[in-house]
């Protein structure tokens, strides 16, 4: 097995890969597994401030709804998730603490670090005592780190989308929090936050000390399906959270661009369900890769296999971790480099010519749905129709097999 440790806060990391917050950290055998798997570390489920029973009206985004959680695989997107979860208030402070101590024997046996969870709810800025106790609660606890979910995640639906965002005013409560935070903490501190957020208070947090990120998703993960049987949306409401695989691109490039502010330490989760997925977001700039919705559907041994993948991996390479982390940057940030990339690509017809290789070609028949008719089946194998085939590249990305690729023509 490949050395696969990892420093990120100051704090080494048997390996890259982790469990991040959500129901993978709420109970104990959920702990427990990804623990077992081989997860270098495991984040807490976030405390949040109990409401009052007598607080009216309640906000719904302190409801815990069951089901809370649906895979979309009847609706046609294999590895996606609707999650309408909200803040699960009998997981308070207290509860965490307690989970933390049952669970630390455990972590402890595995090298696994153990990562505090708790989000500022807007009710803890109406009670910052309440917020300092519960702080010291969790830290008691004597968990590795401690991270903040600054995303909006869990507060009422209207001020959740981005055009509804009073940067300036978000800024000045970010910045009361860490005024908190900052006297209130004593272990390595994450801020959790999406890069919208990130984008316009990186330099606040870095007046304040605050270096380790978890770059995750944002308000503009909202989506709607329609069960068309019934005529209407499987979950009511234009701020439906969607989760899997359909946020890896846009995940990978709020990475890039996280790395690319400064000398921060980058965890990064959202859309990894692979090895191929977790040394992406590695590439990307992520010194951790965090998994949630994809063990939720292939369970807890994806841990395992994605570890030994990325061993495997450097191996073949004959690199180390540090070699691969943040290798993509470079070309994913630079306008420059798009500008020469479009450019190479502004060829003629006759400067590129379509090959196909018969011999690889298993007549499959994908590259025949050629809208321009550029390719014909006869006799089950393809034919080119050059006159009308425009070099789009349809085809060569849709053949399973590569058989046919597209040469520039050398003049």
């Amino acid at each position: 097995m490949k050395d696969l440790t990892i420093r990120y806060g100051g704090i080494e990391f048997k390996n890259p890969i982790i469990a991040v917050a959500g129901p993978l950290g709420r109970t104990y055998q959920a702990l427990k597994k990804s623990i077992e798997a081989g997860a270098s570390a495991v984040s807490l489920k976030s405390a949040n401030i109990k409401v009052e029973k007598e607080s009216e009206p309640k906000p719904g985004c302190h409801v815990y709804p069951r089901p809370a959680h649906t895979f979309l695989r009847k609706y046609g997107l294999k590895d996606v998730m609707i999650n309408w979860e909200g803040v699960p208030v009998e997981f308070t402070a207290e509860k965490q603490a307690e989970m933390i101590n049952r669970i630390k024997p455990i972590a402890k046996n595995h090298d696994c670090r153990i990562i505090a969870n708790l989000h500022p709810d807007p009710l803890y800025m109406q009670n910052q005592d309440m917020l300092i106790k519960d702080i010291k609660i969790i830290e008691d606890a004597d968990p590795d780190l401690f991270e903040f979910c600054l995303c909006p995640y869990h507060l009422p639906p209207h001020i959740t989308k981005i055009e509804n965002t009073n940067w300036k005013r978000a800024g000045t409560q970010l910045k009361n929090l860490y005024d908190i935070l900052a006297d209130a903490v004593n272990i390595p501190i994450i801020a959790k936050y999406n890069f919208p957020i990130f984008y316009n208070a990186h330099k606040m947090f870095n007046r304040h000390g605050v270096k380790n990120f978890h770059v995750t998703e944002g308000p503009h993960f909202h989506g709607t399906v329609v069960d068309i049987n019934k005529m209407e949306p499987l979950a009511p409401g234009p701020t439906v959270f969607m989760y899997g695989r359909l946020r890896r691109p846009i995940m990978n490039l709020m990475c890039a661009r996280t790395k690319n502010l400064g000398d921060n330490d980058v965890l990064s989760s959202g859309g990894v369900w692979s090895v191929n997925d977790s040394i992406e977001r590695m590439m990307c700039g992520a010194q951790l890769v965090g998994l949630h919705t994809a063990i939720q559907s292939k369970g807890h041994k994806l841990f395992g296999e994605i570890i030994n993948g990325i061993s495997e991996f450097l191996d073949k390479k004959g690199m180390n971790l540090n070699d691969i982390i943040g290798a993509a940057i470079p070309k994913i940030v630079s306008d420059e480099e798009h500008e020469k990339f479009m450019l190479s690509l502004d060829l003629t017809p006759e400067e590129i010519k379509p090959v196909i290789d018969l011999d690889t070609c298993t007549g499959c028949g994908l590259c025949a749905n050629c809208i321009h008719g550029g390719i014909d089946m006869e006799n089950d194998k393809p034919q080119l129709n050059l006159d009308n085939c425009v070099r789009c590249g349809v085809c060569v990305s849709l053949c399973p097999v590569n058989a046919i690729e597209l040469q520039k023509e050398v003049s």
